[in-house]
């Protein structure tokens, strides 16, 4: 079930060093530009802001799991980004982030979107499928470790 949700287009890989709320504008573009209906949203990058000032989503062992709501989709979406140069997204472990998954859930699926949440974050917690992901050194590895995601 997982594996719907990534699609290729939706998935970088940062070289450059950036602040968090860049890799989160930059997460916020790839899915404005992927999607019709969020390309003239304007809040849409300030609520994924607004939703982190709330509390981090950094979960710890180097991820960050952001994510918001929006009436103008219709299924959840994943975006994701692998840094070259990790993040400090204050997770309770202390640990820099280098992978982070945007999660874009539409409003009203309260339960699908918290399903989704929950399977990403017990992937992840699977040392391997982690390591897989988090040490692609390209985009090219990083596809292929995604791919391998149940």
């Amino acid at each position: 079930m997982l594996q719907q949700h990534f699609k290729s287009k939706l998935i970088t890989y940062i070289e450059e060093k950036h602040t968090k709320d860049e890799v989160l504008e930059i997460l916020a573009n790839l899915v404005k530009n992927n999607y019709e209906s969020l390309s003239q949203d304007d809040s849409f990058y300030t609520n994924i802001i607004e939703r982190e000032k709330l509390g981090s989503t950094g979960i710890g062992q180097g991820i960050a799991i952001p994510h918001t709501r929006s009436e103008k989709i219709i299924e959840p979406v994943i975006a994701v980004a692998l840094l070259k140069h990790s993040v400090n997204f204050n997770a309770p472990d202390g640990e820099n982030v280098k992978l982070v998954l945007l999660v874009v859930a539409p409003k009203g699926q309260n339960r699908e979107y918290l399903s989704l949440v929950s399977e990403l974050v017990r992937t992840f917690r699977n040392e391997r499928l982690k390591n897989n992901v988090i040490c692609a050194n390209n985009y090219q590895e990083l596809l292929e470790a995604i791919a391998e995601l149940k």
